[in-house]
């Protein structure tokens, strides 16, 4: 028959520690959490999560089901290949489940910077986000110089402005990754628009985000706390569950943010975020003055909140922006039926 599953885990999914060493050790990032980030926001706001024990055996089985999604099945994502979970970490967290079921589709992405740098300089035309993606673009040369729809391509600023024209647009992409089929997508636009014009959530994480960080990357200590908490709100992950058609309730919509993970300076990443800080200034990224021009049909600036075209072309219509927004990789619980003595909560 079907196995009994432990009422405390109903409604949850196990997230595990990747064994690569920028990752800090769920213990201290758990208690980052309850410390610095959860006190900032109402729960109903933030994905749940528990500290609980899990034993070497159960993640070596884990890391046996991910090498069997390598190879034979490859349904593993080929970048994913190879990075395996740590089976020297004691602990994992049971979360809340934000994925879909029978009554609703669900999506998730990462806001990213809310507002824009403290350390751009006078003059910007590119939010934090956009310049970033615009270097990247040109430097590895891997998108197309077409614009192309896809979750990355929207620009944060657009989220906290609260005008649906600008809203709309950003939601698509990311409405059509998760839920796919173009005509579905008009019906959930309507259904969260209405939600995403007066989301206070996004608000709160854009104040948030500047309080903790408000001289800039560039003139901080990087293991300061305040400012590891800003980095850490900057790179979380927004999820969302919204009512399918048939229940067509937007009061019904959930929305958590998640993966509020210690961000540290440890393994260079400090110098990392210092050294691509001073690249977009010297290299033009944040004023539009690139020596390298950003590809056409990508190249629309923000300035102070306002849209402006660049390389003398008009915005369309619907005032497409540019922005980094890759989603966050989460691995699914496996087997976990069949493993619940692993699943005992240790408590903080």
């Amino acid at each position: 028959g079907i196995p009994r599953i432990d009422v405390r885990l109903r409604g949850k999914l196990l997230r595990l520690r990747k064994d690569v060493p920028t990752v800090t050790p769920v213990v201290d990032s758990h208690r980052h959490y309850e410390t610095h980030i959860e006190p900032l926001f109402p729960a109903e706001s933030l994905v749940e999560q528990i500290l609980c024990n899990v034993t070497p055996e159960f993640v070596r089985k884990c890391n046996a089901a991910l090498r069997m999604e390598e190879e034979p099945f490859m349904k593993r994502p080929k970048k994913r290949h190879g990075v395996n979970l740590s089976e020297t970490e004691t602990h994992g967290l049971l979360i809340t489940d934000m994925t879909c079921d029978d009554k609703h589709a669900s999506t998730e992405f990462k806001p990213k910077w809310l507002a824009q740098s403290p350390s751009a300089p006078a003059g910007s035309k590119r939010c934090r986000t956009c310049a970033l993606r615009a270097m990247r673009d040109v430097k590895s040369n891997a998108r197309p110089a077409t614009f192309r729809r896809d979750s990355a391509d929207f620009c944060p600023l657009t989220l906290v402005s609260g005008d649906k024209d600008l809203i709309r647009p950003s939601l698509e992409p990311i409405l059509l990754k998760s839920i796919g089929a173009p005509l579905d997508i008009l019906g959930f636009v309507d259904l969260t628009l209405p939600y995403f014009q007066n989301l206070h959530l996004f608000r709160l994480l854009r104040d948030l985000q500047l309080d903790k960080d408000p001289k800039g990357i560039l003139d901080v200590d990087s293991s300061d706390v305040d400012f590891m908490t800003a980095m850490a709100l900057r790179d979380c992950t927004f999820f969302l569950k919204i009512p399918n058609r048939k229940e067509k309730d937007g009061a019904n919509i959930e929305a958590r943010l998640g993966d509020l993970d210690l961000k540290t300076p440890d393994g260079g990443k400090g110098d990392y975020w210092k050294e691509t800080e001073q690249q977009l200034i010297d290299e033009g990224w944040y004023t539009g003055t690139e020596t390298t021009p950003a590809p056409k049909g990508r190249a629309y600036l923000i300035s102070l909140g306002q849209f402006a075209p660049m390389n003398g072309m008009d915005p369309p219509p619907s005032l497409w922006c540019l922005s980094a927004a890759a989603l966050t990789y989460a691995l699914s619980p496996i087997s976990m039926e069949n493993n619940l003595e692993t699943f005992t909560p240790s408590g903080v």
